[in-house]
């Protein structure tokens, strides 16, 4: 049996205090997650890439050289959802289920971020800067998880719905915010089959309502401020993040002013900053297919 001595006792006293100074000050130290990988990520459709598109992509790519591009089709969308997100049957289910093209891509873009991380262009955008310069220069040190930027922020009066465009969005792997967004997403499709009494495969166009509010901008900007109230335990203070001239970070999202994603959308009349992308509003999916013809 060991005999303690009054040395040993004070050793260990010693160690154990150490030991509870370590532990409690690594618990203090501020936890930088991941960086945003050096990845782009495109998405044809049936008919593949107009001329118009690869020009656009390759001023991209040119711009962007130490990007990893990946440019997904429908087959190999379908592949990667399956692969990535076997874990996850609910997610599977209804992403392969959903025969609405749109719907489709929009769900992409957020399992593709969600899983990898990078950047999501859609094919009607052209790159006005290098992906470098998304993120303003006080904001590269900080802890940056999401990048999106506002569609409509100004010059449309009081009486108008914010949201985010979700042509190009930039984000973290696993960020927790895309995470709800895709949750929401899985629960809204289910609900909606639930509704009109068919499986998700069989739910049309007609039977979903507003693309914008199920999968598009308006889901992506609603399941982004849920995520901050709940990581905040307080709502966002909206007035504090709209009518912006200048990047707002709250909590790890970084919500650029409309002028960046989407300058052609919003009206400054004492001028604005400078456009890092536009769009081109090829509108692909506005028909009753909600796709390419």
């Amino acid at each position: 049996m060991p005999t303690f001595t009054k040395c040993s006792t004070t050793l260990m006293v010693i160690l154990t205090t150490i030991l509870f100074m370590l532990y409690n000050y690594t618990r203090e130290i501020p936890r930088i997650s991941a960086p945003i990988p050096p990845k782009l990520w495109y998405k044809t459709g049936p008919k593949g890439l107009s001329d118009q598109s690869e020009s656009w992509l390759r001023e991209c790519l040119h711009k962007n050289p130490m990007h990893d591009t990946q440019i997904l089709t429908d087959e190999t969308g379908d592949e990667y959802v399956s692969l990535h997100y076997a874990h996850r049957p609910d997610i599977v289910y209804t992403y392969l289920g959903l025969q609405i093209p749109i719907l489709k891509a929009d769900f992409l873009r957020y399992l593709l971020l969600f899983a990898e991380g990078g950047v999501w262009s859609d094919l009607d955008v052209s790159c006005e800067v290098p992906i470098a310069e998304y993120v303003a220069r006080e904001y590269r040190h900080a802890d940056v998880g999401l990048v999106v930027g506002w569609e409509f922020d100004v010059g449309w009066g009081d009486n108008f719905i914010r949201q985010f465009a979700s042509w190009t969005i930039m984000a973290r792997a696993g960020c927790v915010h895309l995470g709800v967004v895709i949750d929401e997403i899985v629960a809204a499709v289910r609900s909606k089959a639930l509704v009109w009494g068919v499986g998700v495969e069989g739910l049309t166009i007609e039977m979903v309502g507003d693309i914008i509010d199920l999968t598009g901008p308006r889901r992506l900007t609603g399941g982004v401020l849920r995520s901050l109230e709940k990581i905040r335990n307080e709502a966002v203070d909206m007035q504090s993040i709209s009518s912006l001239m200048e990047p707002v970070l709250v909590e790890d999202v970084l919500i650029l002013p409309g002028f960046a994603f989407a300058a052609s959308s919003n009206n400054y009349v004492n001028g604005s900053g400078v456009a890092l992308v536009t769009h081109h509003y090829a509108g692909s999916w506005k028909n009753h297919r909600g796709g390419e013809m």
